[in-house]
């Protein structure tokens, strides 16, 4: 009678990783290596930068999307500003692989004290109080699209 009832109890305790792992949601981890590079903007000069970026960043972006540099890339503005004196503009830049994301690091020119820049690059600097890249690990949940 012992081991009747003991077989009944171990038979759904040995199904409950089964059923556990039906339920967790899918991961995936991205190839490549996720920098979230972030421009922190004066006060006031949101519309002047997202279109300077729209004129000297994009364009560079998507050449390093078409020479396979990177894999992909997103920006992120927030809709309300905050009343802070910054203003914070997000790109999240999925590079191929960390040779490709160290080139570009160590190719990066300062923006203010560089004589050989055109002038909508110098002024896209003078916007851009600080900037930050972020090296991140990214975990997507859910269904892959």
């Amino acid at each position: 009678m012992n081991r009747l009832f003991a077989s009944c109890l171990a038979i759904p305790l040995l199904l409950l990783p089964c059923l556990g792992m039906a339920q967790e949601p899918v991961v995936t981890k991205p190839a490549g290596v996720v920098v979230e590079r972030t421009f922190w903007v004066k006060a006031g000069k949101e519309r002047q930068f997202a279109m300077l970026f729209d004129r000297t960043q994009l364009p560079r972006l998507k050449a390093l999307l078409n020479d396979r540099q990177i894999t992909s890339f997103s920006t992120a503005s927030p809709l309300i500003h905050t009343g802070n004196d910054q203003w914070a503009f997000r790109v999240r830049i999925r590079w191929s692989s960390w040779d490709a994301f160290a080139k570009d690091a160590s190719a990066r020119v300062d923006q203010k004290s560089n004589p050989t820049l055109t002038y909508e690059q110098a002024l896209f600097g003078d916007l851009v109080i600080d900037r930050k890249d972020t090296v991140i690990q990214e975990d997507n949940f859910g269904a892959a699209n």
